[in-house]
Parts: structure tokens; C-alpha cells; sequence
């Protein structure tokens, strides 16, 4: 466990009813959110079809995700970077993490984002 993760552990409650019980545990938003930025990161680093506005999606969700949390007097960005900075570190380790969650499971997460 990084000490992101377990610094997000301690704001469990409140950053969990930022998202009006969307994720079940603080795991899934850790999860979530390092995905968003993992996918991200992939799309730039490939170029493939549409990756500009591929890219410009995870920037709203990480925008979306951030304003969540201040509106709810946490710092949003900061714990949006600091997860950014958890899958860099992981990244330039050659460090493949996986999470306990499906891909349907992650895109449910998605779409339900879109809707807050």
C-alpha cells in the first residue's frame, strides 16, 4: 500500500460521499482514479486513433473527479496528483499493478461519473 492510499484511507468517509455512494470503497476510487491516469498516459505515449480526445476525456474526469472533492472542502487535486504520481512511479519502476476490479466494473464507475 503506498502512502497514498493510505492517506486516502484516513478521508474514506468524505471522499466517498463526494460521489453519493458511486464507489463502494476507497480501493475502487484509488483504483479508478489510477486507471483514468494509466489510460491516459498509454494513449499519449501511442498516438493511436484519436488519442487527443481520448485525452482530453480523462483531463475532464480528473477535472470532474478534483471538483468532487473540493466541493466537499477536500483537496481535489492533490489527491488526484498524488495518485498521478503513485502510476508514474509505478511506470518508471516497469510496475504493471493491477487492481480487484473488472473492466466492467471500471466502466461502470465511468459512466457514472459522467452523471455527478
Amino acid at each position: 500500500m503506498t502512502s497514498t492510499e493510505t492517506s486516502l484511507k484516513e478521508k474514506e468517509t468524505s471522499i466517498l460521499q463526494s460521489f453519493n455512494g458511486i464507489f463502494p470503497n476507497i480501493e475502487a476510487f484509488y483504483a479508478t482514479c489510477y486507471l483514468i491516469v494509466r489510460n491516459g498516459h498509454e494513449w499519449e505515449l501511442e498516438k493511436c486513433d484519436m488519442w487527443e480526445k481520448k485525452c482530453e476525456t480523462v483531463a475532464w474526469f480528473r477535472h470532474k473527479i478534483e471538483q468532487r472533492l473540493i466541493a466537499n472542502q477536500l483537496p481535489g487535486e492533490d489527491i488526484v496528483a498524488d495518485i498521478a504520481s503513485d502510476y508514474f512511479e509505478d511506470y518508471v519502476h516497469y510496475i504493471n499493478r493491477t487492481f480487484d476490479m473488472t473492466n466492467e466494473e471500471y466502466i461502470q464507475y465511468i459512466k457514472q461519473l459522467q452523471l455527478v
